[in-house]
This record gives structure tokens, C-alpha cells and sequence, in this order.
């Protein structure tokens, strides 16, 4: 069985979240970053993966500093561009996921169901709660992960050639949060630590 290796692209600033429009930008930066800490936690805890490479700017290596990952430079070529980046520091023989930084409600027991089902294709990937976007994209080589994030992106990952991971106990990784609604739901389903204390 190939090891996974999980490259999670981190925006921060003031400009992440702006969907969270009730929220003050420092609120939302600070939101941003627990998101993607409970996500981080979640993947470093997954029996199914052998590392984590985060690809983000200084300011948010530094904010998630104190766990064991393999920090990339954002290169500043936008999100499909970073996940690039990120793949091309994945060791030679091991899978890639792209995994997205908004999903405080994931569990490593939920994140290592999907990786289990991804190693049934080359390339495959977990569409959002909406079922349009993308949370999760597999893909057993490295240099193959082509990933085409953006707008309606669940589409243009199933024309690409990636086979739809749809399992109804995904519902955790479906999640991710762009707005006051998904951040609700994912209140309901329960979120991580740092989540939890950012939005108290």
C-alpha cells in the first residue's frame, strides 16, 4: 500500500473568509488559521498518511508552527498553482492528496476512510456539501494530480478524468466553510479545538 503524502494550501490575512461577512477581517483571519489548524491536526493524525506539506506564506507557517510538516512557499500562482507546488515535495513513491484548510469538523478517522477508497483510482476526489466544489483530491502519482480548484470545480475535476468518491460518511470532509450556514453546520457536526475557541 502507497503512503499518502496531504499538501494543504493556507491563505491567511485579512483577506481570507471574506464570505464571513458578519465577522470583522481580524476575526476572519483568525478564523481562517483555526480552520486550517484543526484541519492540519486531523491530517497529521490519519493513520493513512505518511506527511503533511503545507504551502502557505510566512505569516501562516509561522501561525501553525509547532507541528511536524514539511513547510512549501506559496509561489503565488493561485490555489491551483500552490497544490502544484506542494505535489512536486511529495517523495517518490507515495500518493498525494490535495486537501483543503477549511474543514474544522474533519476527523482522522473520517479522512483515512476516504484515502482507503481513493487507493481504488488513479485519480479521484470528494465533491463539497453544496456538490459543486472539490474538498479532497487523490491521486496515486504524484506528478498526475492535475487539479482544476475554482469555480464549480467538482465538474471540471469529473472531466478531468477523477472518479467521485461518494460515500454518505463523508459528510465531515464534505464540509468545508465559506459562509455564516456552513459554518453553522459544521458547529452541528462538531469542530476541532481551535475552531472552537476561535468562534467562542
Amino acid at each position: 500500500r502507497r503512503p499518502w503524502g496531504v499538501v494543504i494550501p493556507v491563505r491567511s490575512g485579512t483577506g481570507a473568509k471574506t464570505r464571513l461577512s458578519t465577522l470583522p477581517a481580524p476575526a476572519r483571519a483568525a478564523i481562517a488559521l483555526a480552520f486550517a489548524r484543526d484541519t492540519l491536526d486531523a491530517a497529521l493524525a490519519c493513520s493513512e498518511v505518511a506527511g503533511v506539506i503545507v504551502v502557505a506564506d510566512p505569516a501562516a507557517h509561522d501561525a501553525l508552527d509547532g507541528t511536524a510538516i514539511v513547510r512549501a512557499h506559496d509561489p503565488g500562482t493561485g490555489l491551483n498553482g500552490a497544490l502544484v507546488a506542494g505535489a512536486a515535495l511529495v517523495p517518490h513513491g507515495s500518493g498525494v492528496v490535495a486537501l483543503m484548510s477549511d474543514l474544522p469538523a474533519l476527523t482522522a478517522d473520517e479522512l483515512a476512510l476516504a484515502l482507503r477508497l481513493a487507493r481504488e483510482h488513479a485519480r479521484s476526489f470528494v465533491c463539497d456539501s453544496e456538490g459543486i466544489g472539490t474538498t479532497l483530491l487523490a491521486s496515486t502519482e504524484p506528478a498526475a494530480l492535475g487539479p482544476h480548484f475554482g469555480e464549480r470545480s467538482r465538474a471540471a475535476h469529473a472531466v478531468s478524468g477523477a472518479v467521485e468518491i461518494d460515500d454518505p460518511a463523508l459528510v465531515r470532509l464534505r464540509r468545508d466553510v465559506d459562509s455564516e450556514v456552513a459554518l453553522w453546520d459544521a458547529r452541528r457536526l462538531g469542530v476541532g479545538p481551535a475552531t472552537a475557541a476561535a468562534i467562542t
